[in-house]
């Protein structure tokens, strides 16, 4: 064949080869399962609440939640695999990990609903008042006025409930250290409510504190904890995914059905 003429794949176009549709349904395939889990979890965990069998109900909770992940992971991308028919074993791997990044974008959506609420409230606490100081000077007002008044709504709405105290609890705290930390920040607002000049010495008394430092020192070790735990469920569940995709891929054993279409008769 002449070198000067053209070929199709000279003037056309490469498309990407990948399946984004194929990549969707999986993930819509992953989410519904882990539903449906979930919600089996629920029912069970309820039911064993109502026979009063709670002795092991929290680690029974957390076997069976790493359970429902991996599950929805594996078939995700086993569905995945399916749909894009005839791809090699490494194309399968990169459906894998594609698909666990999208699930991944969709939970850390899904998480961000719940932002700054409970114990998160803590983190963000600093850095609120750090953009209404700045407000405050743009607009003209005293920085730790607006800060006092920062600082009494969100413990208004995030710190002064019960909920802060469950997250607390939750983060390695007793109830009294909880209840205890609560009644101190709210004498600090009180505090800052009637003398807001006084925020930088009481600002180094509560971290001159010992309980203070203390549970400093008990956070980050729970956030150490917390980010070697997390790794290791991310390793686990791209894992499933990638497993999931390389036990779905290769070619269909038989055609696909389409429904609907019938087929033309043999004449004779």
């Amino acid at each position: 064949m002449d070198a000067s003429i053209p070929r199709p794949d000279d003037v056309l176009a490469v498309r990407s080869r990948v399946s984004w549709p194929a990549i969707a349904a999986g993930a819509m395939i992953a989410t519904a399962i882990y539903f449906v889990l979930t919600l089996l979890g629920a029912a069970l965990g309820l039911e064993v609440a109502v026979r009063g069998a709670t002795a092991h109900l929290g680690a029974g909770a957390a076997i069976y939640s790493v359970l429902s992940l991996l599950l929805a992971m594996f078939f995700g991308g086993w569905s995945t695999s399916r749909l894009a028919v005839g791809e090699s074993k490494v194309e399968a791997l990169l459906y894998g990990v594609i698909l666990w990044g999208t699930l991944f974008l969709g939970l850390v959506w899904l998480f961000s609903v719940g932002i700054r609420t409970g114990f998160g409230a803590m983190v963000g606490l600093s850095s609120g008042a750090y953009s209404l100081a700045i407000e405050g000077d743009e607009a003209g007002g005293p920085p730790s006025h607006n800060l006092v008044e920062s600082l009494r709504r969100r413990y208004n709405t995030e710190l002064g409930g019960e909920k802060f105290v469950a997250d607390l609890q939750k983060a390695g705290f007793t109830e009294e250290q909880a209840k205890k930390a609560q009644t101190e920040i709210k004498g600090t607002i009180d505090r800052l409510h009637d003398d807001p000049s006084s925020l930088p010495e009481v600002a180094r008394d509560v971290a001159s504190r010992p309980e203070v430092q203390e549970a400093a020192g008990q956070a980050t070790r729970n956030a150490r904890q917390a980010t070697w735990w997390t790794l290791l469920g991310v390793i686990t569940s791209m894992a499933a995914v990638i497993t999931g995709s390389l036990v779905g891929s290769g070619e269909l054993l038989q055609p696909v059905p389409l429904l609907g279409v019938r087929r033309p008769a043999r004449l004779g």
